[in-house]
């Protein structure tokens, strides 16, 4: 007997709105009566004793399983029947029911922290690996040399895959791969008390282009056609998807596209998996050292905005997080980023009215005023935040800001950046008429030192020349 889709040992089943675990799964086996019961702890789940579960023939079987309660691991059996006789029969074991996630997009998603910030991994938060086999999470959880599809290892599963020994051998020695889809999966693990699984589909340094659903046809040997693959073997729907690329996409040809491919992008996915609303919790690219940050400001502009052009989507930025090398966020950045992911998911997933999502810029404004009560009057800036938790603070002073003219030049203005609950006060001895003909960033160029955040460290997102000019809301 053999499942060809649906349920593997150790897999997390997506629960739906009732708190149950469905899958739809399919195998061969010989012909016969097909029956199956759910066990754990050695005894039968409530209703799921010997039940039957029609007939295999031509020696085909599909079968839905669902009502399956939150928790585990269960034991689930299955076997074929010919006159009170076993004709065949199958285990699978460490079969869990809560909420999965697919987590992909490029290396900041593949894991580059360092492996020494690695979090402890939890028996109820698995992954399924890139070998098409579901374990316990343990950073690297994207480990492609194992992988199956060929996109990922150049290889594919074929004879010239090497050995599980060597894989393992080469594991020991990786040095680098924490990525934030464990912390945010032990995170949701914490705060929802159901078990967690992750889909690990990143691959570093693969563009929008690369993960266009045009090429879906050509199967493992797509990013998109091998996600695809993963998440019809497993014959059941997931919570949302975790999105963390746009690094290879910051040059002009690629930039100028970087919204019309995330529309097209995640339109598709809600198409292909048949989730209407499929939730999209998408990462701000974040630090870098590049030389020229024009692009890469541009691309985390767009991201910055996709919330209010596609629905059921939320940005986390990561401006504050340091970083391992010149463009990769740190293993403890990656687990500050999976805390932040997760305030998004209990949201916009959950609908949890307790929790905020992203901060977002609700409006710029300019004035003449006093920023504290009798202070002298001052040309001020004022940015007001959406979705503050408590009141924005700073390890120091606060800084980020800068003041951008209209040719995209730099425009050293500013003297003092003052934080009020959920607003930024800008102070800056310029005239109001030449305000007007300004714009302000947030981590603008290579390299800024970003240092807000709110009271739960959600940082303020990124953001790139928007203008002063009266009142502006963004």
């Amino acid at each position: 007997m053999n499942i060809t889709h649906g349920l593997l040992p150790g897999q997390v089943l997506q629960r739906n709105a009732q708190n149950k675990g469905h899958v739809l799964i399919t195998g061969t086996a010989k012909n016969g009566a097909l029956e199956y019961r759910v066990l754990k702890d050695g005894k039968a789940v409530g209703q799921f004793t010997w039940t039957r579960a029609g007939t295999v023939e031509k020696k085909r079987f599909m079968l839905a399983m669902g009502g399956l309660p939150c928790g585990g691991p269960y034991q689930v059996e299955l076997r074929v029947r010919d006159k009170r006789k076993t004709m065949d029969a199958l285990i699978v074991v460490d079969v869990f029911v809560g909420d999965v996630w697919i987590a992909a997009g490029q290396s900041n998603m593949q894991g580059v922290g360092n492996l020494v910030d690695a979090p402890k991994p939890h028996p109820q938060v698995r992954a399924f690996y890139t070998r098409d086999e579901w374990d316990i999470a343990v950073e690297p959880v994207h480990f492609l040399a194992e992988a199956v599809d060929v996109f990922h290892n150049g290889y594919g599963d074929g004879p010239k895959r090497p050995s599980r020994a060597m894989l393992e051998k080469q594991r020991k020695a990786t040095l680098k791969g924490v990525s934030p889809a464990h912390a945010f999966a032990l995170e949701m693990r914490r705060r929802t008390r159901v078990p967690q699984g992750i889909i690990a589909c990143a691959h570093g340094g693969t563009s929008m282009a690369q993960w266009s659903p045009e090429l879906r046809d050509q199967g493992g040997a797509s990013l998109y056609g091998a996600m695809m693959r993963r998440y019809e073997k497993l014959g059941q729907k997931v919570a949302g998807v975790l999105w963390y690329q746009g690094e290879s996409d910051v040059n002009k040809e690629a930039a100028k596209m970087y919204t019309q491919n995330m529309k097209n992008l995640v339109q598709a996915t809600r198409d292909d998996m048949g989730i209407e609303q499929l939730p999209w919790l998408v990462v701000q690219i974040g630090c870098h050292a590049a030389p020229d940050g024009k692009y890469w400001n541009s691309v985390q502009e767009q991201q910055r905005l996709l919330p209010k052009l596609i629905e059921k989507l939320d940005v986390a930025p990561t401006v504050d997080l340091s970083i391992d090398d010149g463009i990769h966020i740190s293993g403890v950045g990656q687990q500050m980023l999976g805390k932040r992911l997760a305030r998004l998911a209990s949201r916009l997933v959950f609908k949890d009215r307790k929790e905020k999502g992203g901060i977002y810029l609700k409006g710029v404004s300019c004035a003449v005023k006093s920023p504290k009560p009798g202070d002298p009057k001052t040309t001020v800036v004022e940015l007001e935040y959406g979705n503050v938790k408590g009141k924005l603070q700073s390890q120091g002073l606060p800084t980020g800001f800068t003041m951008i003219d209209a040719q995209g030049k730099v425009f050293p203005s500013l003297y003092k950046i003052t934080l009020r609950a959920n607003r930024v006060l800008l102070e800056t001895g310029q005239t109001m008429d030449l305000l007007k003909t300004l714009a302000v960033s947030y981590g603008h160029d290579r390299h800024p030192y970003c240092n807000i955040t709110d009271a739960d460290g959600m940082s303020l997102p990124a953001m790139q020349r928007v203008p002063i000019q009266g009142s502006h809301a963004s």
